[in-house]
C-alpha cells in the first residue's frame, strides 16, 4: 500500500519539478536580457557645432569663457579646445568641462588677462567611429587683430594605450567565446564533465579574463578616445567621460549583464549534471539565451557611426559569436579526457555541424550586411569548412573500438583541428577589436563621417532686427553639404530665441524652393534641402517674432 501511495506522488512531483525548472531558466534568460536593454545607451551619432559664445568673428569685449554648444551630448572630457592669444600664445590648458551641468555644450576658462585683438580657437572631439570631429572659429577682444594662427591639436593615439585597449577588447571577445562554449558543453553535451576540477578552472579562468579585459578595456576608453598620452591615462575625469560616452556606457552594459548570468553560471556548476535530454536541450537553450544577451555587446560597444544595429545585423553578429563558442568549448574539453565520453563526443559532433551551417550563414550575412567578402565574412566561411571537417572527424572516432582506443585517436586528431580552429578564432577576435566595421552592423567605411562633419566650418553668425524689442537678436547658421542635400542648423540666439519662429528658402533668379525645417528645442531648427542645381543660390532666412514681426535675412551660398 505504501509503495502504491508514493508512486502517484512521485509522478507528480516530478512534471512540477521541470515545469519549475525551466520557468526558472526562462526567468535567467530574460534578465540576461532585461539588464541588457535596461542599460544599453542609445547611439548618439555623430556632433554636430551649432553655436559657440562668442560668436565666429563676433567683437567683444572681455569673454570669461569659450562655450561650444552641439547638437547632442558630448563627453566633456574626450573634447579638447585650444585658444590662441593675438600672440599666438596658447592659454588655455585644461580639458573642457559642461557649464551649468549642460551635456550639449563644453566650455574652457579664459585667462584672467586678457589682450586686445583676435583670438583663434580650435577644438576636437571623437565621432562615435572614435575618429576625431574637429573645427575652429576666431573672435576679436575690443578689436580686430590678425591672428598669429590656428592651434593645432595632436589626434594621433599613443601606442601604448592603443595596444592596451586593442587588445583588452580582443581578448574580451575571445573570452566570451570561449565562457560561453564551456558552459554549452557542461550544460548539454557532456554534463559529468562538471564535476571536473579542470573543468571548473577553465570555466573561473574564462571569467576573469572576460570581465577583467572588459574593465581594462573601460578604463583605457577615455585615453583612447581623446587621443592622451599614456602618462595622463589615468586621469579620472577621462573614466567618467568614457562612462558619458556610448562606447564606455555600452562595456558597462556587458558588465551588467555579466551579473544574471554569472549567477546562472554558477548554478550551472554547483548543482547536479543534467541527467535527462529534457534537462540538457533546456540548460543548453538556457546558456545559448544568456550568452546572446552577453554578445550582442559586441556590435554595441564597438566603434561605430550609423547609430543601433538592425535586429537582423544584431542576429548576424550574435550568430557569429555562437557558431564558434560551441566549437570552442569542445575543442578545448576535448583536450582532457573528462570531455572524450562517448555520448558527448557525438552530441558535439552535431552541434559542430550546426555551427558550420550557421557559421555559413552568418559569413554570408556578413558579406551582405557588411563589406563584400572581407576578411571576417572570409575567416568565417572558411571556419565553417574547418568545422564540417572536425565534425567528419568526431563523428567517425565516435563510434568503433574501445573506449580508451577512441580517446586516444581523438586526442591526437583534435590536436591539427583545433590549431586551425584556434588560429582562425583568434584571427577572428583580432579583427574584431582592430576592425570594428567588419560587424554586419558596420556597413559601409569603417567609422568615416562625412568630411563636412569631420572638419566642421564654424556657425555663420547673423543679426536680425525685426522693428521691436522682442525681434532682435543673432543667430548661428550651420550648414553641412552632402552627396544629395543640404543639411541646415539654425539657432536663434538670445532671451527671445525660444518664441521666435524661422522660415527658409533657397532662391536664384526668379526660383524659389522653399527649405522644411523641423523644432529641434528651444531656438534650434533643423532642415535638408535638396539643391536643384550647382551654383550661387541665396539662403534667406524668415524670422517672426512673438508680436508677429518678421525680418528677412539672406546668407548666400555656393553650390558644387
Amino acid at each position: 500500500m505504501t509503495t502504491v501511495r508514493e508512486r502517484p506522488r512521485a509522478a507528480v512531483a516530478r512534471p512540477r519539478a521541470a515545469a519549475g525548472q525551466f520557468v526558472a531558466l526562462l526567468l535567467l534568460v530574460a534578465a540576461c536580457w532585461g539588464a541588457l536593454l535596461a542599460t544599453t545607451p542609445q547611439a548618439t551619432g555623430d556632433p554636430v557645432l551649432l553655436t559657440t559664445s562668442p560668436g565666429n568673428t563676433e567683437l567683444v569685449k572681455s569673454p570669461d569663457a569659450v562655450v561650444l554648444t552641439f547638437d547632442r551630448p558630448v563627453p566633456a572630457a574626450l573634447a579638447t579646445v585650444r585658444v590662441l592669444d593675438p600672440g599666438g600664445r596658447q592659454v588655455v590648458f585644461t580639458r573642457p568641462t559642461h557649464p551649468d551641468g549642460r551635456e550639449d555644450a563644453i566650455s574652457v576658462p579664459m585667462p584672467a588677462q586678457r589682450n586686445e585683438g583676435t583670438y583663434a580657437v580650435a577644438w576636437t572631439a571623437p565621432s562615435s567611429g572614435l575618429e576625431p570631429v574637429s573645427g575652429s572659429f576666431t573672435f576679436d577682444v575690443s578689436r580686430p587683430i590678425q591672428p598669429g594662427g590656428i592651434p593645432a591639436i595632436e589626434t594621433t593615439r599613443d601606442p601604448v594605450v592603443a595596444a592596451a585597449h586593442l587588445a583588452a577588447r580582443a581578448l574580451a571577445v575571445a573570452a566570451m567565446v570561449l565562457l560561453a562554449g564551456l558552459a554549452f558543453f557542461v550544460a548539454s553535451l557532456g554534463p559529468p564533465a562538471v564535476r571536473a576540477r579542470v573543468t571548473r578552472r577553465l570555466i573561473k579562468v574564462a571569467w576573469w579574463l572576460l570581465v577583467g579585459s572588459t574593465l581594462v578595456a573601460l578604463v583605457s576608453f577615455g585615453p583612447y578616445a581623446a587621443w592622451v598620452p599614456w602618462h595622463d591615462a589615468l586621469d579620472p575625469r577621462l573614466l567618467s567621460a568614457a562612462v558619458e560616452s556610448t562606447g564606455g556606457a555600452a562595456l558597462l552594459a556587458r558588465l551588467a549583464t555579466l551579473v544574471p548570468a554569472t549567477l546562472g553560471l554558477v548554478l550551472l556548476v554547483v548543482n547536479p549534471p543534467a541527467t535527462t535530454a529534457v534537462e540538457r536541450c533546456s540548460r543548453g537553450a538556457a546558456v545559448l539565451g544568456c550568452a546572446s544577451a552577453v554578445f550582442a555587446t559586441w556590435p554595441l560597444a564597438d566603434p561605430r557611426s550609423l547609430g543601433s544595429p538592425s535586429p537582423l545585423a544584431l542576429a548576424a553578429d550574435i550568430g557569429l559569436l555562437v557558431a564558434l563558442a560551441i566549437p570552442v568549448g569542445g575543442l578545448v574539453l576535448l583536450r582532457f579526457p573528462v570531455g572524450r565520453h562517448r555520448h558527448a563526443v557525438a552530441r558535439l559532433a552535431r552541434s559542430v555541424v550546426g555551427c558550420a551551417v550557421l557559421l555559413a550563414v552568418a559569413g554570408t550575412a556578413q558579406a551582405w550586411l557588411g563589406h563584400g567578402l572581407g576578411l571576417l565574412p572570409a575567416g568565417a566561411l572558411a571556419l565553417a569548412a574547418v568545422l564540417a571537417v572536425f565534425a567528419w572527424l568526431l563523428s567517425r572516432r565516435a563510434a568503433g573500438g574501445s573506449a580508451k582506443a577512441r580517446s586516444t585517436r581523438l586526442g591526437h586528431q583534435v590536436v591539427g583541428v583545433a590549431g586551425a580552429a584556434a588560429l582562425i578564432t583568434a584571427t577572428t577576435a583580432t579583427l574584431i577589436a582592430l576592425d570594428p566595421g567588419q560587424s554586419a552592423h558596420a556597413a559601409g567605411p569603417v567609422g568615416q563621417a562625412p568630411a563636412a562633419i569631420r572638419e566642421q566650418a564654424p556657425p555663420a553668425r547673423l543679426t536680425y532686427d525685426t522693428g521691436t524689442p522682442s525681434g532682435q537678436g543673432s543667430l548661428d547658421l550651420v550648414l553641412i553639404p552632402t552627396t544629395d542635400r543640404l543639411d541646415v542648423r539654425v539657432s536663434v540666439l538670445g532671451p527671445h530665441g525660444a518664441h521666435t519662429a524661422v522660415s527658409i528658402a533657397l532662391k536664384r533668379d526668379n526660383r524659389t524652393e522653399p527649405v522644411p525645417l523641423d523644432r529641434a528645442g528651444p531656438g534650434h531648427w533643423t532642415g535638408r534641402a535638396t539643391v536643384p542645381e550647382r551654383g550661387r543660390w541665396q539662403l534667406a532666412l524668415t524670422l517672426r517674432a512673438a508680436d508677429g514681426s518678421t525680418h528677412t535675412v539672406g546668407q548666400p551660398i555656393d553650390v558644387r
